[in-house]
């Protein structure tokens, strides 16, 4: 999750420099594509460590409809901030960068990676208690 968080940040940032419309701006996209793909696929792998084993579906269903909700915004972000005099998506992708920056602040500082604890016997996560 921190790679795709800081490679989305790099490459939107990139974007904002308008590299010429060729195979630059392409690769530059394309792995923007590549890190919020690798994001996405992150995210399900957490649902899955982190959400007790009868609700995975439930919670997978949940994150998957604010996953549709993260697919129908940012067009809309892009569209209303687009500058039709310079043909610019500057101010849009610098709020993907902030965006991104703020998630990979909060996944690195907040979030631990502990994996639930297992009953050996029965080979079961067990609750854990939060320290703080």
């Amino acid at each position: 999750m921190l790679t795709s968080l800081a490679g989305t940040a790099v490459t939107a940032f990139i974007a904002t420099l308008k590299p010429p419309p060729d195979v630059w701006s392409a690769t530059d996209f394309i792995a923007m594509a590549i890190f919020l793909g690798i994001g996405t696929g992150g995210v399900f792998a957490w649902v899955a460590r982190r959400s007790p084993a009868k609700s995975v579906g439930s919670v997978t269903g949940i994150v998957a409809a604010a996953g549709g909700l993260g697919g129908y915004f940012p067009p809309l972000v892009m569209g209303a901030t687009y500058d039709p005099v310079d043909n610019d998506y500057t101010v849009g992708l610098l709020l993907l960068v902030a965006t991104a920056l703020i998630a990979l602040a909060y996944t690195a500082l907040k979030l631990k990676t502990r994996e639930p604890a297992t009953d050996t016997a029965a080979g079961t996560p067990q609750p854990q208690e939060e320290s703080k």
